[in-house]
């Protein structure tokens, strides 16, 4: 399982702003990297949040075994991309696909590669003032099977044990219709996003967690334990490190420059 993250800066708004062109950028992305997709892309316009500047369009494609999500920030012209899926792909050729459909920023973004191993257990340093938001990796090994409504209950339940504010119901699914081999399931929140993926062959529950917002990431480690058993991998990183670059401050700064002008030249 390879977890492909790309934080991206100095896009452009009205790409980032544009629902059709999303849609068919998640498309183009998973056929391009001969992804299995399993259902149409979903997006949700997000233009009522609690802080006016991060609105944007949030959106997901399953895939068969994992997903492609990605949260857009018109204003402050960046984006963030999660790709998981349970086969190899060529991650620099998603990079490139990304920095030609959706510009950034070279030097001022971000890749990281993770492949989903067991025995991994550790925190990177996150800074609170620095950082957009932890990001929660974990594996669980279970010896139960999950059903679509445990994950639906699971994934609404978790929302608010973090302190987290959902702007969808969950998405479960299976990847086939007959003799299914992953069973999938997400949830949209202000914060980015939840996800689940359970391995029916490998009876392994693949967990993602991306937040926007600080939470205790430590507890959650618990949370995930008592619904289903023993943790095998609990990684948690940094995301968003250089999300202070904003365009909404650097044009409320213009306008103010741009309409006190009159004073000065009256007074001249």
């Amino acid at each position: 399982m390879k977890h492909t993250m790309l934080d991206c800066y100095g896009s452009v708004e009205s790409k980032l702003d544009d629902v059709k062109y999303i849609n068919n950028l998640l498309n183009h992305i998973a056929y391009e990297l001969n992804m299995i997709c399993v259902a149409p892309p979903f997006l949700l316009p997000y233009y009522y949040g609690v802080d006016p500047e991060d609105i944007g369009i949030s959106a997901f494609l399953f895939l068969k075994g994992g997903h492609i999500t990605i949260h857009t920030f018109p204003l402050r012209e960046c984006y963030f991309v999660d790709m998981v899926y349970d086969s190899d792909y060529d991650t620099n050729k998603a990079y490139q696909l990304f920095k030609r459909l959706l510009p950034f920023e070279d030097d001022r973004s971000i890749m990281q590669i993770k492949e989903r191993k067991i025995d991994e257990i550790y925190t990177l340093p996150i800074n609170p003032n620095e950082d957009f938001g932890p990001h929660v990796l974990a594996k669980v090994k279970t010896n139960s099977i999950p059903s679509m409504e445990t994950i639906f209950d699971f994934l609404e339940s978790a929302i608010d044990k973090i302190g987290m504010t959902p702007i969808i119901r969950p998405y479960v699914i299976k990847d086939v219709m007959n003799n299914p081999t992953y069973l999938s399931g997400i949830v949209m929140i202000a914060e980015s996003h939840i996800s689940f993926h359970y391995s029916f062959q490998d009876k392994i529950i693949y967990f993602d967690l991306f937040s926007c917002k600080m939470f205790d990431y430590s507890k959650f480690k618990t949370v995930l334990e008592d619904a289903f058993g023993k943790i095998d991998s609990y990684i948690v990183i940094p995301r968003g490190t250089k999300h202070k670059y904003n365009k909404v401050s650097n044009m409320i700064q213009k306008e103010k420059i741009y309409n006190s002008v009159w004073k000065d030249n009256i007074n001249k």
